[in-house]
């Protein structure tokens, strides 16, 4: 008995069983780890800075030596059950030399919150951010943010209109994003084991479904995903980017065919990359 598109439930929970497509995950742990070490020994960021009370409320700032930079902010993966900000440092490399402070943060994971309260921890993180810009050597009106699976969620969660007066920003804030291999509509985790530790029902996937919470016409936004995800997993990107367009934002997209769902952030080490480029032109580095 089908439950969701075509898909019975185990077909669709294997469709979401990202991980399972990946012969050996923690080679990219140990990779982006490593590289990660690399950029904070070379760059020496300023790391766990707080935006909240609770431990993981926590983001790290690799500024430019200038001051006033763009901000690009990183929101990681993990089902929004797991992941750690530490992983993705090695961006920092990247960026910094680029003319842009990188600033990977960390959020409340379920099941100990729900999806609402990781979502309010996204838009604080933000929010502190372009009030503390200065602090971090960034520039308020050039905040940028990227994200990747359950952080690409995230991201395009900040890039929603409507909840920036509750946090104290301006509607404008945020002047663009790129939520990469994104889960941008969370129907299907009716379904799923996601499900159960992320206590969803039909309200509240509809207050976090970025689908039904699109970015107002004009904002600026990167997409890419690869190419041996999950074919579920690529139609998220592909709708989320499509209903953005009709919406009216400025969109580029990159499919990747040879990344599979975790190897594609590794685009972010080479700068000749499209994706990297597209995120600069963005951001309007050079």
């Amino acid at each position: 008995m089908t439950v969701y598109r075509d898909y019975d439930l185990d077909a669709l929970e294997a469709q979401y069983d990202i991980v399972s497509t990946i012969d050996d995950i923690d080679v990219y742990h140990a990779q982006y780890g490593g590289l990660s070490a690399k950029a904070v020994e070379r760059l020496s960021g300023k790391l766990d800075i707080a935006y909240g009370d609770d431990p993981l409320q926590k983001l790290d700032a690799f500024p430019t030596a200038s001051g006033g930079a763009p901000i690009l902010a990183f929101i990681h993966g993990g089902y929004w059950a797991a992941g750690d900000k530490a992983g993705y440092r090695f961006p920092a490399d990247t960026f910094h030399d680029a003319g842009a402070v990188w600033a990977p943060i960390n959020y409340r994971l379920a099941p100990a919150v729900t999806l609402d309260d990781i979502v309010d921890d996204a838009r604080s993180a933000l929010a502190w951010i372009y009030k503390n810009a200065a602090e971090i050597g960034g520039d308020p009106d050039q905040l940028y943010v990227f994200g990747h699976s359950a952080g690409g969620h995230l991201a395009a969660m900040t890039l929603a209109t409507g909840w920036h007066e509750k946090y104290g920003i301006p509607e404008n804030a945020i002047k663009g994003g790129a939520p990469c291999s994104g889960l941008h509509d969370l129907n299907p985790f009716l379904h799923t084991s996601q499900k159960n530790y992320l206590n969803l029902d039909d309200a509240a996937v509809s207050r976090n479904s970025p689908m039904e919470n699109l970015p107002p016409a004009g904002t600026k936004m990167v997409m890419a995903w690869g190419g041996l995800e999950t074919p579920e997993f690529r139609r998220q990107s592909e709708d989320y980017a499509a209903a953005c367009k009709t919406a009216g934002a400025e969109v580029t997209t990159h499919a990747y065919p040879e990344h599979n769902h975790f190897s594609l952030a590794s685009e972010l080490t080479n700068t000749e990359s499209n994706l990297t480029a597209s995120v600069f032109k963005m951001m309007g580095l050079n």
